[in-house]
């Protein structure tokens, strides 16, 4: 079956068509909304908020939109609210969770301390930019799914991303010095 004919009867109220469409999507929301607010446990309340959202709004819903635009337009909202009201660090059980010093061998804390340093270095690029990045490189879509699902013009995300990338450079530039 296809997205576009589960949406539409996702929108009729058919609750199997909605968690069919939650399995398709649910991952990819999460790693959208893992890379925006950098922690499990908020990831996964901001990847339920959404699927509720989507639930109450499927009647209001376009099918003629790729459901995943939707999700991450509803995505975008529910994270930048949060970002909105969050202090910006780390809270103290984030900091237990994710030990810097964690023992282990040298290529996984390597690895970590990249992911890290990248993560920390995404998040000091606009909203904007860090979304087309996460889109983009984390999620690998496309140019044209990307205007679709920010409701940008095509030359406004590969402008976009081309900053981004640019930034990121010096970014990450600046931990290895």
């Amino acid at each position: 079956m296809d997205e576009q004919d589960l949406a539409r009867r996702a929108s009729s109220g058919d609750r199997r068509a909605f968690g069919a469409l939650y399995d398709l999507h649910v991952e990819a929301v999460y790693r959208y909304a893992f890379y925006r607010v950098r922690t499990d446990a908020e990831a996964e309340d901001v990847t339920s908020e959404v699927f509720q959202r989507a639930l109450v709004a499927m009647p209001r819903y376009e099918p003629r939109r790729p459901f995943l635009a939707f999700l991450y337009t509803i995505a975008r909202n529910i994270v930048t609210d949060r970002l909105r009201r969050q202090r910006p660090e780390a809270s103290f059980e984030d900091a237990i969770a994710h030990p810097s010093d964690a023992a282990g061998p040298e290529e996984r804390a390597a690895a970590m301390d990249d992911a890290r340093h990248l993560r920390a270095a995404i998040a000091r690029l606009t909203p904007l930019q860090q979304e087309v990045v996460i889109l983009r490189f984390l999620e690998d879509r496309s140019i044209k799914e990307i205007a679709e699902i920010t409701a940008k013009p095509e030359s406004t995300i590969r402008g976009l991303q081309m900053r981004a990338l640019v930034a990121l450079r010096e970014l990450l530039g600046e931990v290895s010095s």
